[in-house]
């Protein structure tokens, strides 16, 4: 479980920045699923802080590095999830992943994204213009209550194909099973 620092940073005029960053297996995703939801089980006794998900690349896979504090698109983020404008401090909080996410989930072998406070972290316009006490806990993967761990499902989606004419000029045509209508 993640908890905040006892510190006030009010005398510093600053803002306090943690931020969640999630990885998981998606190599065997090769079309973008229907649709997908990332829950996060929350922690701890503040329920203040707007949270999204966005892209992340992390320099490796399967472990962070202090460089992947930065590992997403500050100037022009891409949101993975909507945005959470209230958080649950003593269960799941759901996210539904956007277009973008359902996308990079097919297209990349690690679904990675950074988890930050909306209104003080992911938008940059407003970071460190005063004070900013809103915070989100959260339980992570190395929680040993499985029933708390983060969690990304999907439905899978299909892949569509425009109707094909067959146009046999010779030879044969060997059909194991199925069937076939001539019109």
């Amino acid at each position: 479980v993640s908890g905040i620092n006892a510190i006030d940073l009010s005398d510093f005029n600053a803002t306090q920045v943690e931020r969640y960053y999630a990885e998981f297996d998606t190599e065997d995703i090769t079309v973008a699923p229907s649709s997908a939801t990332f829950k996060l089980y929350g922690a701890g006794t503040s329920d203040d802080a707007d949270v999204i998900c966005v892209e992340a690349t992390f320099a490796s896979a399967g472990a962070l590095t202090t460089g992947d504090w930065d590992s997403w698109d500050e100037s022009s983020p891409v949101a993975y999830t909507n945005e959470l404008e209230t958080w649950d401090s003593s269960g799941y909080n759901t996210f539904t992943l956007t277009a973008a996410g359902l996308a990079a989930m097919a297209s990349r072998d690690e679904f990675q994204m950074v988890c930050l406070e909306a209104d003080n972290d992911y938008d940059q316009t407003s970071a460190g213009s005063g004070v900013a006490d809103q915070t989100a806990g959260y339980c992570t993967s190395n929680i040993a209550d499985a029933g708390k761990k983060p969690v990304l499902s999907y439905v899978a989606g299909t892949i569509t194909h425009a109707d094909q004419n067959l146009n046999l000029k010779a030879g044969s045509l060997i059909i194991n099973g199925g069937s076939v209508t001539i019109k």
